[in-house]
C-alpha cells in the first residue's frame, strides 16, 4: 500500500483529511502526521512515505523549506501542497521542487479525491518503470557472461561485425595487448556420429569433451578461451607472453596429449591443427582460417571436399574455407528465430557461388552442412528439428532435386521459414524464461551458499521439476552449472591479479578457502596458488 503523511498546523485539517481521503479505494494507508515543517522532516525521514500532503505556512519551518531540505537529501516521494497561502514566490519555488499538485483551502472532497487519484496513478506508473528497469538490468547481468563468450567466439570465427567489446572484458583486452596469441583447432572426424554418448546425450558429450580437452591443454597453457565453433569443431584461443618460444615439439606434445585423452575417455579420433603466433588479438580470425587451411583433405573430415579431385572440380569450394563464419551467423539467427537474418546469411552465402558453375554434389553438401548447423543450434536450446517437419521429410532428397544455386537457396529459406514460425517456440520459451530466472538468481547471489532448494522456494516450483527443466534447457545439471560459473569467475579473478585467495573464495560463495582450493584444483587441475604462480612466471 502507498504510505501517506499529512503535515499541517491545524487540528481540524488533520482530522478532516484523515476522514476524507478514500484510503482503501486508493490502496493507501495513513503513516503519520506533524504540525510543523521540522516535525514533518523527522516524520518523513522515519516513515519514508510515498506521498506527503503539506501546508505551506507553518511555525518553526514552512512546508516548502521542509520539502527543499528533503529533496536535497534525495527524497523522491510525491508532494501535494494544501494551503490557503497564495504568493507568487511560493508558487515558483513549489514548481522548482517538483510539487505534484496544489490544493487550495478549503478543498472539496471530490477535488481532494481527484488530485490524490492522479498522484497515486503517477506513483504506480513510476513504480512500473522502476520494475521494468530492474528487470532489464537483471537481464543484462544475466546475459553478460553469455555476451562475453559470444563476443570472444565472434572474433575467433570472424563474425564480430566490428561490434564494441562488452565493458566487462576491457581488463582482459588490456592484458591481451601485452600478449601473443594463436589458435588450436580440434576437428572431430565422422567417427563422432558413431559415438554412443554423442547420440544419447549431446549436452553431456559437450561437457565431457570440453573438460577433457581443457584438462589436457592446461599442462602447457593456462590462459586460454575454449570455444565451441560447431558440432564437429572446437577451438582454443591461447594467450602467451610476448617473446614466447613457439616450438614444434611443444605443439606436438599438446596434440598427442589431447588426441590420446579423447581416445581414452571418449573413444574419439580428432585432427588437431595450429595457427602461427600473432601479436594482435583483433586478427585472430585469420589465425582460425589458417588452422582450418591446415586440415588434411580426408574423407572422414566433415565439411570438406571428399577428395583433391573433387576440390579441383568445384573451384576448391571457396565457400567452405570461410564456412565457419557463415555457420556461426546462421546458428545465431536460428537460436533467436530471426528469420530475416537467417535468410540474409543464406542469400549472402549463395551469392558467392553465383560465379561458379552449378555443381549438385557441392550444393547438397552445402545444404546438409547448413541443415546440420540449424539442427544443433535448435538442439542447444531444447528443440528437436525433426519435431518441426513431417515424418517423411528427407533433407537429402529435397536438396538433391534442386537444379541451381538459386533453387537450393530458396529451399533452405523455406526450411528457415518453417522453423521460425513453428509452435515449438512457445513451449521452449517458457522453459528458457524459467532457466533465465534461475541463472539470474545465481548471478545475483553467487557469493551465497545457493542450492536448488533455495530456487525452489524463490520460484514456488518443485525442486525435481526445476532440476529437469534446467538440465533440458541448459544441457547440464544445476549443480554442475553452479560449480562451473563459480570456478570460471574465480579463474578470471585470479587472472586479473587483484584479489587474495580467501577474497576470491568468499566472492564465489565458499566460506572455507581450503575447500574452495581443493574444488578449484579438481576443476582446473591447479590450486589457486599454483595458478597465481604460473601467471606470475608468465609475466
Amino acid at each position: 500500500m502507498w504510505k501517506i503523511v499529512i503535515i499541517d498546523d491545524e487540528d481540524k485539517v488533520l482530522r478532516g483529511m484523515k476522514r476524507i481521503v478514500p484510503w482503501e479505494a486508493l490502496n493507501c494507508e495513513w503513516s503519520g502526521e506533524a504540525k510543523n515543517g521540522q516535525q514533518g522532516l523527522e516524520l518523513i525521514r522515519r516513515a519514508q512515505p510515498d506521498l506527503v500532503i503539506t501546508d505551506v505556512y507553518m511555525p518553526v519551518k514552512n512546508g516548502l523549506d521542509m520539502v527543499e531540505e528533503l529533496r536535497n537529501e534525495g527524497y523522491e516521494g510525491r508532494v501535494v501542497i494544501l494551503s490557503g497561502y497564495s504568493d507568487f514566490e511560493y508558487a515558483r519555488k513549489a514548481m522548482r521542487l517538483d510539487i505534484d499538485d496544489y490544493l487550495s483551502k478549503p478543498a472539496s472532497r471530490s477535488t481532494i479525491e481527484e488530485v490524490l487519484k492522479n498522484v497515486v496513478a503517477r506513483l504506480e506508473e513510476r513504480t512500473m518503470e522502476k520494475l521494468q528497469f530492474l528487470e532489464l538490468r537483471k537481464k543484462v547481468q544475466l546475459y553478460e557472461p553469455l555476451i562475453e563468450k559470444e563476443w570472444i567466439k565472434s572474433i575467433v570465427t570472424g563474425t564480430s561485425m566490428r561490434t564494441d567489446p562488452p565493458e566487462a572484458l576491457q581488463p582482459r583486452l588490456k592484458q591481451w595487448e601485452k600478449q601473443d596469441h594463436f589458435i588450436i583447432l580440434i576437428t572431430y572426424t565422422n567417427q563422432l556420429e558413431e559415438s554412443r554418448l554423442f547420440q544419447k546425450d549431446w549436452y553431456l558429450f559437450r561437457f565431457a569433451a570440453g573438460n577433457v580437452i581443457k584438462e589436457a591443454v592446461r599442462q602447457w597453457f593456462v590462459d586460454f578461451e575454449f570455444i565451441e565453433c560447431h558440432t564437429h569443431q572446437t577451438a582454443l584461443f591461447v594467450h602467451v607472453p610476448k617473446g614466447f618460444q613457439d616450438e614444434e615439439n611443444t605443439r606436438e606434445s599438446v596434440k598427442q596429449e589431447v588426441k590420446e585423452s579423447l581416445r581414452i575417455y571418449l573413444h574419439l579420433d580428432v585432427i588437431i591443427t595450429f595457427s602461427s603466433l600473432t601479436g594482435n588479438w583483433e586478427d585472430i580470425h585469420t589465425s582460425t582460417k589458417e588452422a582450418i587451411e591446415h586440415l588434411p583433405l580426408r574423407s572422414d573430415v566433415p565439411l570438406l571436399p571428399e577428395s583433391k579431385e573433387e576440390a579441383d572440380d568445384t573451384g576448391g569450394l571457396p565457400v567452405l574455407t570461410d564456412s565457419m563464419e557463415w555457420n556461426q551467423q546462421l546458428s545465431s539467427a536460428i537460436r533467436y528465430a530471426d528469420e530475416e537474418k537467417a535468410c540474409t546469411v543464406i542469400d549472402g552465402l549463395f551469392e558467392k557461388m553465383q560465379n561458379e558453375p552449378f555443381h549438385q554434389p557441392s550444393a547438397v553438401h552445402l545444404g546438409i552442412e547448413m541443415w546440420t548447423m540449424m539442427t544443433y543450434a535448435l538442439f542447444d536450446i531444447g528443440i528437436r528439428i525433426r519435431d518441426m517437419f513431417p515424418e517423411h521429410f528427407d533433407i537429402y532428397s529435397v536438396l538433391s532435386r534442386q537444379q541451381s544455386w538459386e533453387g537450393t537457396a530458396s529451399e533452405l529459406k523455406e526450411i528457415v521459414l518453417n522453423i521460425c514460425h513453428h509452435q515449438k517456440w512457445d513451449e521452449n520459451l517458457k522453459h528458457r524464461q524459467l532457466v533465465e530466472q534461475m541463472t539470474a538468481f545465481v548471478q545475483e547471489r553467487l557469493h551465497e551458499n545457493i542450492t536448488l532448494h533455495d530456487l525452489s522456494d524463490e520460484l514456488f516450483i518443485s525442486r525435481n521439476y526445476l532440476g529437469k527443466i534446467f538440465k533440458k534447457v541448459a544441457g547440464e545439471s544445476f549443480k554442475d552449472y553452479l560449480t562451473r560459473v563459480r570456478m570460471e569467475k574465480a579463474n578470471n579473478m585470479i587472472q586479473e591479479g587483484h584479489y587474495l585467495i580467501y577474497e576470491i573464495a568468499e566472492r564465489v560463495g565458499y566460506g572455507n578457502p581450503a575447500y574452495f582450493s581443493s574444488l578449484f584444483k579438481k576443476y582446473t587441475g591447479y590450486t589457486p596458488s599454483e595458478l597465481i604462480q604460473k601467471r606470475t612466471v608468465g609475466q
